[in-house]
């Protein structure tokens, strides 16, 4: 059962009688033998179907929660609730704030990271050893890394332009994101693979290419290696500018064609001279192709600053992670199982503020405040749906009828149901200045080839920090920093010996250092004070402010009054036009009564699903023909084998205004009651 917006959990109860000469008690209690008892024990799998004429459709699939013996009876009660209980770790969000006012995230962006915390995937996964993800489902911050900043240039998120679920879109003009790694290798260190998958079934008016930059940094000298794919020309250039610089180029490669393709692009090392391999393949002609590139001129010592992206076409699952060995053709297709679906973005964030409680909960407070849904399918595939499903039905999937199937119906409608007068409120962030949030207070030392992990708490209210950028001579203003020295008193600064990988854990932030030099390396200032110094963005003064907007349907408040309702606050509703467009839908499904319909028990059919939307005749008892939601089903049946199904349905439509014929209807106020007032001394006009 649930609500027309936030999300549904679906419960399977069984009353387990036992088998052969034992009892449900004696096989499947908690003491039973692991033999049989491990059948009934909480977390285990279940799944359950039923059916018709010997079909039989997926009802239920999900895992244990209890199970009680009774040894009294003899029976064991079991109740298992859907692929929800996947989703009750704590919800590990990034919490960051945009670099330019611009939006930087959506609701569906949020759901889509959290379902992926939880290895359900919509896209193709990250690799191991990912060092940046960017799913591009919804927003450009990064589900493995930390975003930087963007330049949008008209960036929408669209569906049909994906090559899987949501791809980053650009506008006129092609957009550009910088990302920083979660693990800053070093030049000469651990080989890099580069891929995404981009959608060239038409070209934009932003152009033709897809170029990817790595820019290995030593304070102000700055090594790149980068490539673009021309997908109009069917060009492809890679480079390295080390001293001198080397490009080289290829064409003819069967990219300038309609199709969905994987680009990868994998570098690896020789001292510090990279040397680059690419890969492709089309969805739409199945095929694969891999040249190997060679070498390219050497780096010198530095470490992985940033990742920048610009992109002229649809593009999705971004992803750079760190691999050593060869790419096969079978890793690079790279199998995965599918397991949700999601829907247009409804929603702009500015900022992605910190959370807690687990990740069901906030999946629930997004779908709630964006009026949408959430819930795992039969097939436990998770489905996320915007609220336009309420004002655009579709096509009816069934038909009940009181002739064949409906044996009880009610039906209701109550002015408490109508909302003409809507009031958003919404949250406008604001980002700050940044400020140093932890610092060292000893010089550490890291052995030749050895580890060293640092940990700080933060407030689970804060904003997460920036990775630490290496320097030796002039540190970088405003972000996190740190500085390597072979000397104790800080004399030489050093590049290119140190690799860094920056995780955040709820309230704890871990940085772990990796000497790969054959000496020992100081985190020391020239000084000889600790260097190593951690920022995190902080909000404006008074962000974020507190706002709201109405909405009226003058109709609806003409025949009916003023009926107000206010939607809760919620952090997730932070811009003026996403504000605007909830009132406007709640206005359009609230602002004239909809019946519901409940208790409607009718022929069981297993076809019926949480969401369909069925036309509903009953031409004996309530007089009405209708489409409606199914809101809620309830199926139970016992050891005789008779099965009941009993539904609940939201009507999609009003039986329209009313017209009141041969009626006249009562002033509010009894006429009489101006001589009531008169007598008791009341002045009335």
């Amino acid at each position: 059962m649930r609500a027309v917006n936030g999300s549904a959990a679906a419960e399977l109860r069984l009353a387990l009688t036992g088998r052969d000469d034992k009892t449900a008690a004696q096989l499947y209690s908690p003491y039973a033998p692991h033999i049989s008892g491990d059948i009934a024990r909480p977390g285990q799998s279940v799944t359950h179907g039923w059916g018709l004429a010997g079909e039989v459709l997926p009802a239920f699939r999900g895992s244990i929660r209890d199970r009680a013996a009774d040894s009294g009876t003899g029976t064991v009660a079991v109740s298992a609730l859907d692929g929800a209980e996947q989703l009750r770790d704590a919800a590990r969000l990034p919490a960051v704030l945009s670099a330019n006012g611009n939006p930087i995230a959506s609701g569906t962006w949020v759901v889509d990271h959290l379902l992926r915390e939880g290895g359900i995937h919509s896209a193709p996964p990250p690799r191991a050893d990912c060092t940046l993800y960017a799913s591009m489902h919804g927003g450009v911050v990064p589900d493995i890394g930390f975003y930087r900043d963007h330049t949008p240039n008209s960036l929408t998120y669209r569906r049909d332009r994906a090559p899987w679920e949501i791809a980053a879109v650009p506008g006129s003009q092609p957009f550009t994101v910088r990302w920083d790694p979660r693990t800053r290798t070093t030049a000469g260190g651990r080989g890099l693979f580069i891929e995404f998958w981009v959608d060239r079934t038409s070209l934009q008016a932003s152009g033709n290419r897809v170029e990817m930059k790595l820019v290995f940094q030593a304070d102000n000298n700055i090594n790149d290696i980068y490539f673009w794919f021309d997908f109009k020309e069917d060009q492809m250039n890679i480079g390295a500018t080390g001293t001198g610089g080397t490009v080289k180029g290829d064409a003819a490669m069967g990219i300038r064609f309609d199709s969905i393709y994987h680009i990868g692009v994998h570098w690896t090392w020789n001292g510090r001279t990279p040397s680059a391999r690419y890969f492709i393949t089309s969805s739409a002609f199945n095929t694969y192709r891999e040249t190997d590139m060679g070498a390219f001129t050497e780096l010198g010592f530095s470490q992985l600053n940033y990742i920048e992206l610009i992109s002229a076409l649809p593009i999705e699952a971004v992803q750079v992670s760190l691999r050593e060995n060869a790419m096969t053709r079978q890793e690079f297709t790279q199998t995965w199982t599918r397991g949700a679906v999601l829907d247009q973005i409804t929603s702009d964030l500015r900022a992605i503020p910190p959370v807690q409680g687990s990740a069901w909960e906030v999946i629930t407070s997004v779908a709630k405040a964006e009026q949408a849904t959430a819930e795992f399918d039969p097939y436990g595939v998770f489905r996320y749906r915007n609220n336009t499903r309420f004002t655009t039905p579709g096509q009816t999937v069934l038909k009940v009828t009181s002739a064949r199937e409906i044996a009880a119906m009610q039906v209701s409608e109550a002015i408490d149901s109508i909302r003409n007068t809507i009031d958003v409120p919404y949250q406008l962030y604001s980002t700050g200045s940044p400020a140093e949030r932890f610092t060292e207070t000893t010089v550490r030392s890291i052995a030749a080839f050895q580890t060293l992990t640092v940990s700080y708490d933060y407030d689970v209210s804060e904003y997460d920090s920036p990775p630490p950028i290496v320097y030796a001579t002039t540190a970088p203003a405003n972000t996190s920093r740190v500085r390597f020295s072979p000397t104790l008193n800080g004399q030489l600064g050093v590049h290119g010996s140190i690799e860094s990988t920056t995780e955040r854990d709820g309230a704890t932030l871990r940085v772990t250092f990796r000497n790969r030099s054959s000496s020992t390396c100081y985190m020391v200032t020239t000084s000889g004070t600790p260097s190593l110094s951690i920022w995190s963005q902080r909000l404006a003064s008074g962000s974020p402010a507190r706002l709201s907007t109405r909405r009226y349907d003058t109709t609806s408040r003409t025949r009916y009054g003023a009926q107000v309702y206010q939607v809760p606050p919620t952090p997730w509703i932070q811009t003026l036009g996403t504000a605007g467009r909830i009132a406007n839908y709640l206005l359009s499904v609230a602002a004239q009564p909809l019946p519901v319909l409940g208790a409607i028990e009718i022929l069981p059919d297993p076809r019926i699903t949480l969401g369909d939307l069925v036309r509903v005749v009953d031409e004996v008892g309530a007089a009405l023909d209708t489409d409606a939601w199914v809101i809620g089903i309830r199926t139970s049946g016992d050891g005789t084998g008779r099965i009941r199904q009993v539904l609940t349905l939201r009507a999609t439509t009003s039986p329209g205004v009313p017209t009141d014929p041969g009626l006249n209807p009562d002033p509010a106020v009894d006429p009489a009651a101006r001589d009531v007032l008169a007598r008791e001394g009341i002045r009335v006009p």
